[in-house]
């Protein structure tokens, strides 16, 4: 966090500027101050955002980390070399004809921001954001943006930032950490990094099956954080599931066993090496992972999104070392692919629950 605290005031003082020339330019950047004046606080250290400019979402995936995404990251990217180590939890199931995919995010504590995106030329969606990485700490009663549009700047980058999320196609992912060497493609491909291929399947993929194609498409280049890499867990409106896994460079699709009597196809995933054979030395999570595991087999993969929300409450954390970072559950979510919907806890309230419709604007569902 000491690079973030050393870089943040430059990087204010760059955004600051840049919203100058925006407010003497008029209406060209309208979308971008409408987005900034969106954050709207959902509850302590939790935000919503719906972002109404254009990033450019074809580009992103037709030509990878490059134009205005590539210059984004080339100037922050050192930012996210300050922390590691986020735990977190995923699992699919099934309830009635609706596929879920669950999800935890264990990190450092930050306030969050829950972003909507609708770009013309990709799918609507609804992501997360650690505000972490955007140099915010969290702070009690803290109220980050409240009336004051030039601190909003840095949100302008939160959609190239999503840690996981739904389309209006019924397609969710969710990234989790690995405790080994970050992976780093080199081919004639074009290069995504950790969330901005997030980002791509989000606004382009309809199936796990595009998004598989994506991720083939593509040099993966894990630049969020030095020291380690990530796999992903995705499901969609039809049922598939797939864990994405890459080792020693080498991308893997892992899907669930066949389990005779089950409802649906389940799999889970924590922190830990899935791939047969893989060294993970300093792999985390697999009392989580055994326990959602032995939840689905119990429940042949049939849960209810409050059954569902119950079992990532059992498998958050409260203040547990991570490799010497000290992490809670920041979000907990439920994706439902079919309702393209997500509910979401907010650091550990369980007796509190906010739901989402890709559909509509989130500042229309708050109100």
């Amino acid at each position: 966090m000491d690079i973030i605290v050393a870089i943040m005031p430059r990087l204010a003082a760059f955004l600051t500027s840049i919203l100058m020339f925006m407010n003497s330019a008029g209406a060209p950047y309208t979308a971008q101050i409408n987005t900034m004046e969106s954050v709207t606080k959902l509850c302590d250290g939790c935000y919503v955002m719906d972002c109404g400019y254009d990033y450019n979402a074809r580009g992103i995936v037709e030509n990878g980390v490059s134009s205005t995404v590539e210059l984004l990251y080339s100037g922050l990217k050192t930012i996210y070399t300050g922390g590691k180590s986020f735990g977190c939890t995923t699992f699919n199931c099934v309830t009635g004809g609706d596929y879920l995919l669950a999800r935890n995010f264990d990190y450092m504590d930050s306030p969050a921001l829950i972003v909507r995106t609708a770009p013309e030329n990709g799918y609507a969606s609804i992501s997360a954001v650690s505000l972490y990485f955007l140099g915010y700490e969290l702070e009690p009663d803290g109220d980050y943006f409240a009336d004051n549009t030039k601190s909003n700047m840095v949100t302008l980058l939160a959609p190239f930032l999503p840690l996981d999320g739904v389309n209006e196609k019924g397609f969710a992912i969710g990234v989790l950490e690995l405790e080994t060497d970050p992976t780093f493609q080199v081919s004639l491909k074009p290069n995504l990094t950790t969330t901005t291929m997030i980002r791509a399947c989000l606004d382009n993929a309809a199936t796990v099956d595009e998004a598989i194609e994506i991720f083939r498409s593509h040099d993966m280049r894990d630049l969020l954080f030095d020291g380690c890499k990530y796999h992903f867990q995705m499901s969609d409106a039809h049922g598939k599931s797939a864990i994405i896994e890459y080792y020693k460079n080498e991308m893997y699709v892992l899907y669930p066993e066949k389990v005779k009597g089950s409802k649906t196809d389940y799999q889970a995933a924590t922190n830990f090496h899935l791939v047969d054979g893989a060294e993970d030395p300093d792999g985390l999570g697999r009392e989580r992972y055994d326990t959602a595991m032995t939840a689905l087999k119990n429940s042949r993969g049939v849960m209810s999104e409050k059954q569902a929300m119950n079992l990532l409450k059992k498998v958050s954390v409260k203040d547990e070392d991570m490799n010497g970072y000290i992490c809670s559950t920041l979000w907990s979510e439920v994706f439902n692919m079919n309702r393209k919907t997500v509910s979401l806890c907010c650091f550990g309230d369980y007796n509190r629950r906010y739901t989402f419709s890709v559909a509509k604007p989130l500042a229309e569902q708050i109100k």
